[in-house]
């Protein structure tokens, strides 16, 4: 039987770097409207706006906000809410639309008062809640 000699192991011939693949950021991406977890029966329903008013009050914004990234559209106006933050009602509301697994909602400034909620999900705003009122996560600045 003949002895087996190990293999001499060979420095490698250069340095190697740990690279890792980051998912592309949604924050470059421009918003998409999705209508699939709308609210059309509670108190912020859809089932709350008359045609005329929604084509009046919302459409021209909505399709403003379809023509910029998040990056663009998150700020001062537009805010990612915590759901704790947000009133009791509507966390109860979630709850009954069977989407209390959110963590935040995202609150889009139509005027002074209305708001519409959505779920963000990557570039896509789940559209859930038109808010007239300002009174899902109100604000204690005036006018608001």
């Amino acid at each position: 039987m003949s002895r087996k000699n190990p293999r001499r192991e060979r420095a490698p011939k250069g340095r190697k770097k740990a690279t890792s693949v980051r998912s592309p950021s949604t924050q470059n991406k421009q918003l998409v409207w999705k209508v699939s977890k709308i609210d059309d029966k509670g108190q912020w329903g859809w089932n709350n706006i008359s045609c005329p008013d929604f084509l009046r009050n919302i459409w021209d914004k909505m399709r403003n906000f379809e023509t910029m990234t998040w990056s663009q559209i998150l700020g001062r106006s537009h805010h990612m809410i915590p759901v704790s933050d947000i009133i009791k009602p509507a966390q109860e509301r979630l709850r009954e639309l069977k989407h209390d697994d959110q963590e935040e909602l995202v609150s889009l400034r139509l005027t002074g008062k209305q708001r519409l909620w959505a779920i963000r999900s990557g570039g896509e705003a789940f559209l859930l809640w038109w808010d007239p009122n300002h009174e899902i996560c109100p604000s204690p600045k005036k006018h608001t």
